[in-house]
């Protein structure tokens, strides 16, 4: 499987966004975990506004199974959402993120069983290994 440098970078560059997103989201999860949630639904629905403004043709795309899977997508991100901040607000950050983490190996799995997407041996013995470093890192002393 050859590596795509592009696919690295912008791995990398959402990593840098989610991890200092989520820290800012921390602060203001310790106030108040809703009101968290509601800006970034309030600045997720401008966003959404500005890209249909930008190419109304996309609207017309969501029709059948794309339109079910983006729903159960929104809902599942949403609902995920909500839950991180407010277990931020309850728990501390360093138990709570490393555990929310291990969102992106159950997407790779469910890629290779339904999307039929191939992992090398090395790909496989990472995502095991990136698991147990989670599970480390959030346990409790």
């Amino acid at each position: 499987m050859v590596v795509n440098i592009n696919e690295i970078i912008a791995g990398l560059i959402v990593a840098f966004l989610y991890g200092v997103g989520t820290f800012f989201a921390k602060i203001v999860s310790e106030k108040d975990p809703f009101l968290q949630w509601i800006i970034v639904n309030i600045v997720g629905i401008v966003l959404c506004v500005v890209i249909i403004l930008k190419d109304p043709q996309k609207i017309y795309q969501l029709h059948g199974k794309i339109l079910l899977y983006g729903v159960i997508s929104a809902v599942m991100v949403v609902v995920g959402s909500l839950l991180l901040y407010y277990a931020l607000h309850k728990g501390r950050a360093s138990i709570v993120v490393p555990l929310s983490s291990i969102g992106p190996a159950i997407t790779t799995i469910l890629a290779v069983v339904f999307l039929k997407e191939h992992l090398s041996h090395f790909q496989i013995f990472g995502i095991v290994l990136i698991i147990v470093g989670i599970i480390l890192i959030s346990l409790n002393n």
